[in-house]
C-alpha cells in the first residue's frame, strides 16, 4: 500500500498549522452518517484519486519499470535494504514515544547490526538472525494517544491519508536524522533519497495494489476502507484486521480435505447351473 509520503517542508508545515487551529473541532464533530464523517471532502478526493490515475499510467508506471531494469538483482535488494535501514530512527523514535520499549529494541539492534556488519545497510543482517523490520510513524503514536484521525484525504503523489497522519508525516519529515546531521551535498542526497524511496515503494507495492483494487467495484471506496482499517490495526496493535489481505506473505490456500478411499463394487459370481440328475430309478422315455 502506497503511504504518504512527505515531500515539501512548507506544504507540511501549513498543513501541520491547519490541523492544530482545527484540533478543537475535531472532538466536538457533529453527529454525521458514517461516509460522511470519515471522508467529507469525498467529491475532491476522488477527483485527485483520478488524477493520481494519470500521473501513474504517463509517468510514475514508466519510472518504475525503467527503475526495476536498472537495479536488478542484488542491486534493488541493496537500494531496498538502505532505505529501510534509513527508516529505522523514525520506528525507534515513535516505539519509544508509544512506551513499546520492548518492541523498541528491534529496530534499534537492527539499525547498529545493519549499518555495521551489513556496510551501511546494504545487507539485512538482521533479518537473517531474526530481527524483522516493523513500520511506525509519528500519525501512529499520535492515535495511541486518542488524537482523532480527522476527515481522509487523498493527495496525488502522497497517497492516501488522514489529517492526523499528515502530521504525522510533517513530525517525522523534521525530525529525520539525516536533516539534522552536516554533510556535504546533503540537498542533493536527500532528493535522491526521497526519489528512490517514492520508486521503491511503487515496485514493492505494485502487485498488492493491483490485486487489492483490480476486481473493485469502486477502487476509490475499497482503497480508503483499506487505509483506513491497516492505520487502526498499527494503532491498536500488531494485529492485521482479518478482511484485509496481507502485504507480508501470501495467505496459504486450505488443501482440500482427502477422499475416502474408493469403494470397488463387487460382483456377485454366477452360481453354476445344476448339473443333470441321473437316477437309474426313473423310467426311461418311451422311444
Amino acid at each position: 500500500m502506497r503511504l504518504p509520503v512527505a515531500s515539501h517542508t512548507i506544504f507540511l508545515a501549513f498543513l501541520l498549522g491547519t490541523v492544530i487551529t482545527g484540533c478543537g473541532s475535531l472532538g466536538r464533530a457533529v453527529p454525521a452518517a458514517p461516509r460522511l464523517e470519515v471522508d467529507p471532502w469525498e467529491r475532491l478526493n476522488r477527483t485527485d484519486y483520478a488524477i493520481q490515475g494519470r500521473l501513474d499510467r504517463y509517468l510514475v508506471h514508466p519510472l518504475s519499470k525503467a527503475y526495476r531494469f536498472l537495479t536488478p538483482g542484488p542491486i534493488g535488494r541493496g537500494i531496498h535494504n538502505v532505505l529501510v535501514n534509513l527508516s529505522e530512527p523514525a520506528a525507534l523514535f515513535n516505539d519509544v514515544l508509544q512506551l513499546r520499549i520492548k518492541r523498541a529494541a528491534t529496530p534499534a539492534a537492527r539499525l547498529i547490526l545493519n549499518s555495521t556488519v551489513g556496510v551501511l545497510g546494504l545487507v539485512d543482517v538482521a533479518a537473517h538472525v531474526g530481527l524483522y523490520h516493523h513500520d511506525n510513524e509519528f500519525g501512529v503514536t499520535l492515535g495511541r494517544y486518542r488524537i482523532k484521525s480527522g476527515p481522509y484525504v487523498y493527495i496525488p503523489m502522497m497517497g492516501p491519508s488522514t489529517l492526523r497522519d499528515l502530521v504525522g508525516s510533517g513530525v517525522d519529515f523534521v525530525l529525520d536524522p539525516m536533516r539534522w546531521l552536516d554533510y556535504s551535498h546533503q540537498s542533493a542526497i536527500l532528493n535522491a533519497r526521497l526519489g528512490f524511496s517514492d520508486l521503491d515503494k511503487e515496485v514493492a507495492t505494485e502487485a498488492d495494489l493491483q490485486a487489492l483494487l483490480g476486481s473493485a467495484v469502486d477502487p476509490y471506496a475499497t482503497l480508503r476502507s483499506a487505509y483506513l482499517q491497516h492505520k487502526q490495526g498499527e494503532i491498536e496493535g500488531d494485529a492485521v484486521p482479518t478482511d484485509l489481505p496481507s502485504f507480508d506473505e501470501p495467505v496459504p490456500t486450505p488443501e482440500p480435505a482427502p477422499l475416502p478411499p474408493a469403494i470397488t463394487p463387487v460382483t456377485p459370481t454366477p452360481e453354476p447351473a445344476p448339473e443333470p440328475r441321473t437316477d437309474a430309478s426313473q423310467p426311461a422315455p418311451l422311444g
